[in-house]
């Protein structure tokens, strides 16, 4: 059955779709992807200042916008948003777009800050893997990114992104106003609305 799930119905064991069947089951596993919650941050995301790289569409819209970067040199914010779960490709983005930029000799022009709720660059969501936290500090100062921890953004602007930096309490120890001609942020990942 090809069709978009409008509501569950655990009493029933039913699932209800968008255009009026429905389905019984005996067992129901949900593998649904995430919701890609832009929505949470005002700003956030290909339809505000941000982009991403979470669809093959925002991709491509990415690299459209990563041209326009090149012939424009500008900073960079780059990382996750605050609920993020899933970390490694913020990095992964961060270390391509740096490769790209040294190979076409614009690096230098070009500052980039890593923002991210994690406690500590390298903790992934996880506490860390392994070395996880020397090895990415060493590679973030050797590919001179700067990073924010414990970040909050509170909202994303054309060329600037308002994020409030955190002690591991929750409280506000500093305001940042970062300049951007590029970012990719990723954000919360949420369930679908029917679950």
């Amino acid at each position: 059955v090809i069709a978009t799930v409008s509501k569950v119905k655990p009493a029933d064991n039913t699932l209800e779709f968008a255009d009026g069947n429905s389905l019984e089951y005996d067992h129901l596993i949900i593998a649904t992807g995430p919701r890609l919650a832009f929505d949470e941050i005002e700003g956030l995301g290909p339809e505000g200042f941000t982009n991403s790289i979470c669809h093959i569409d925002h991709a491509e819209k990415a690299c459209d916008n990563w041209m326009q970067l090149i012939e424009h040199p500008a900073p960079i914010v780059v990382g996750a948003v605050q609920a993020a779960s899933c970390f490694g490709p913020a990095y992964e983005m961060a270390f391509i777009m740096d490769a790209d930029l040294r190979k076409r000799k614009i690096r230098d022009k070009i500052p980039m800050t890593f923002v991210t709720p994690e406690p500590f660059i390298g903790h992934l969501g996880l506490d860390g893997v392994g070395d996880s936290k020397t090895m990415l500090e060493a590679e973030l100062r050797k590919h001179h990114i700067d990073w924010i921890c414990n970040a909050k953004v509170e909202k994303v602007e054309a060329g600037v992104m308002q994020v409030i930096e955190c002690d591991e309490n929750g409280a506000e120890i500093k305001r940042h106003a970062l300049p951007f001609g590029y970012s990719m942020m990723l954000p919360a990942f949420t369930g679908i609305d029917a679950v």
